[in-house]
């Protein structure tokens, strides 16, 4: 899966590398058992949500290249609830964007609005977030990637997948989409890192705290 990252322990590197190529262990097999951090077998929790291992079998036209955020849609069933999330993130204006110019007056410091570039595309129909890193033009230094999948339209809050492009490349994180602007702006000013956002099986997330 190519652009997909996974950390392992220094000392077990030659270990792992040797199971690789022996065919012992599968590349998935470390997605799968990636802790929050992105580490394989790491004791830092299992991710609520982890990340698909087994992607669709076909390819992906490569993603528009812009120093924000991206919001792009891979689920086509739902045209009312992508239209109502578009609408809970302000809307989008004749250029594609949401967010692209907020009132200062008008901003919620705990509801930070998304400044994103919306992608609406059924090219990219099916996308899963372990594909995304390797579609990201490397001219711009994008913020994150949020998927607006079928969760988002059938879950309460509109739960969007966001993905790690940096840490650990491909890593997903999933939480309502009117958080997800106070996500990215404390990733591009450097006050969390994305694993803070990755919710922890059997906790309650953050956000619900």
């Amino acid at each position: 899966m190519p652009g997909r990252g996974v950390r392992v322990p220094p000392a077990r590197l030659g270990e792992i590398l040797a199971a690789l190529l022996s065919g012992a262990l599968a590349f998935e097999d470390l997605v799968r058992n990636m802790d929050v951090y992105g580490m394989y077998q790491g004791g830092g929790g299992r991710p609520a949500f982890p990340t698909p291992t087994v992607p669709p079998l076909r390819s992906f036209p490569a993603l528009p290249a812009t120093d924000v955020a991206l919001l792009v849609r891979t689920s086509f069933d739902d045209e009312g609830g992508w239209r109502a999330l578009l609408d809970e993130l302000g809307g989008a204006d004749e250029d594609s964007w949401v967010g692209a110019d907020p009132d200062p007056d008008e901003i919620d410091p705990e509801h930070y609005p998304l400044t994103a570039l919306v992608v609406d595309d059924r090219a990219f129909e099916g996308l899963g977030p372990g594909q995304v890193p390797a579609l990201v033009p490397p001219t711009e230094h994008t913020t994150l990637v949020a998927l607006a999948d079928a969760r988002a339209f059938a879950e309460p809050g509109r739960p969007l997948t966001v993905v790690d492009l940096y840490d650990t490349p491909g890593q997903p994180a999933v939480l309502p989409c009117r958080q997800v602007g106070s996500m990215a702006c404390n990733l591009e000013i450097g006050n969390m890192d994305f694993h803070e956002f990755v919710a922890v099986e059997g906790t309650v997330p953050w956000w619900e705290g």
